[in-house]
């Protein structure tokens, strides 16, 4: 049994009692939303209620805005590094689309960064976390960036996003809290 068919295991034992959510987290490109998609088609394919959000449709697009902005400009500063980390998400709107999920589908899956911040993590019944050196991630990045066109330089993997998701290592330790590591 691979890792993708032990946590669906685990997810299937835990419907007993729907709804739960599942929260998968880790670096930018770490590959979440890969995993989160694989997971969410077992789920379909055992004709289990369940529905896929992600992290990024809550995006805070005026502070991403600004912060990316400043970046391109060369004016980046801890102060906007500080609101990156702080505000780029609309974390009220992503817990109200979680528990309004809870509501239709027996399991909610939510990928994206930054997700076990007390906001969120008291919303979520399983957490994976996805290890992955900060070089593959990068990497992935960049591949990334030349197959959706990606305007930003491949330096705001080392400025922006690097250095917020270790501050979110350091004040949340994910890794830690996790039920599940999953890398791949």
């Amino acid at each position: 049994m691979d890792e993708i068919d032990t946590i669906l295991a685990e997810i299937e034992s835990r419907i007993k009692k729907p709804p739960i959510t599942v929260g998968i987290n880790g670096l930018d490109c770490s590959g979440k939303t890969t995993v989160a998609q694989a997971l969410y088609e077992k789920l379909v394919s055992r004709n289990i209620n369940s529905r896929l959000l992600h992290i990024d449709d809550y995006n805070n697009r005026d502070v991403q805005d600004k912060v990316y902005t400043a970046h391109k400009e060369g004016v980046f500063t801890d102060e906007l590094a500080d609101l990156y980390y702080q505000n780029s998400i609309h974390y009220k709107a992503v817990a109200e689309a979680i528990c309004a999920s809870r509501q239709q589908y027996d399991v909610t899956l939510i990928e994206g960064v930054f997700l076990l911040k007390e906001d969120l993590s008291p919303l979520l019944d399983v957490k994976i976390f996805l290890p992955v050196s900060p070089d593959l991630a990068k990497s992935r990045y960049e591949k990334r960036r030349q197959q959706e066109y990606d305007p930003r330089s491949i330096s705001v993997f080392d400025d922006i996003w690097l250095p917020a998701f270790e501050r979110y290592c350091r004040e949340q330790n994910p890794e830690s809290k996790s039920d599940f590591l999953y890398s791949f």
